[in-house]
């Protein structure tokens, strides 16, 4: 059902809206192949056989996230193969499990969709640029992945810049997973992403997932 500024809300009799919102989502999502089947339980946390403490944080928080995401802004960031993608992926696993509309989605494919509706040019409100950019700014639980790894120009900062601050402003639920200092974004995102009365931000400083021995990966 529609509320009175003509946005979908969850109907009281049935999950069509809320179904009718995965459905808009879905055609951007990252969830897919190998990112499908990543889940909390098969997150491995050792590396040599030895437990690591910063693994278990970030695991525990992003499971956190995921049982309780509203009004609420996680940032992951750490180098590349820790773990951070996974972890992305199984938050959005367990948010699509209980029916609750999220778009797991990687920075760089953000900015391809929009690029490809631009060369649409299509008049559809979906297809449309601003029908992308309106979905990216409002879906429910956006987990963005990759964020700077996509290549850098005014046109890209602005956009990421748009999706963030309107998320920011509207304590919309958030997870960021890059391989980037938050310090190091430009101090607008900076700020936002590391605004402690509502935001978590951990750090990631464990190996290399991809050069774990076999035994310990998951």
């Amino acid at each position: 059902m529609l509320d009175r500024e003509g946005n979908l809300k969850p109907c009281e009799h049935c999950a069509t809206a809320q179904q009718w919102k995965m459905n808009s989502v879905r055609a951007f999502s990252s969830r897919v192949g190998v990112a499908a089947r990543q889940t909390f339980m098969n997150f491995r946390t050792a590396f040599d056989g030895v437990e690591n403490p910063v693994l278990h944080v970030c695991r525990d928080e992003a499971e956190a996230f995921a049982n309780d995401p509203y009004n609420k802004w996680l940032v992951i960031w750490g180098e590349r193969g820790s773990g951070k993608s996974h972890l992305c992926a199984a938050v959005d696993n367990h948010l699509a499990q209980f029916g609750i509309p999220s778009l797991f989605i990687t920075m760089p494919d953000v900015l391809a969709a929009l690029r490809e509706a631009i060369d649409l040019q299509s008049n559809t409100e979906q297809e449309s640029f601003s029908g992308r950019m309106k979905l990216f700014k409002t879906v429910p639980v956006l987990i963005l992945d990759d964020l700077a790894a996509e290549s850098e120009s005014s046109w890209s900062e602005g956009v990421l810049f748009e999706i963030i601050d309107y998320r920011y402003r509207n304590r919309m639920a958030t997870m960021i997973a890059t391989n980037v200092n938050p310090d190091d974004f430009d101090p607008r995102i900076a700020s936002r992403m590391q605004d402690t009365e509502f935001c978590t931000v951990c750090e990631n400083a464990a190996p290399d997932y991809r050069r774990r021995p076999k035994s310990d990966r998951g």
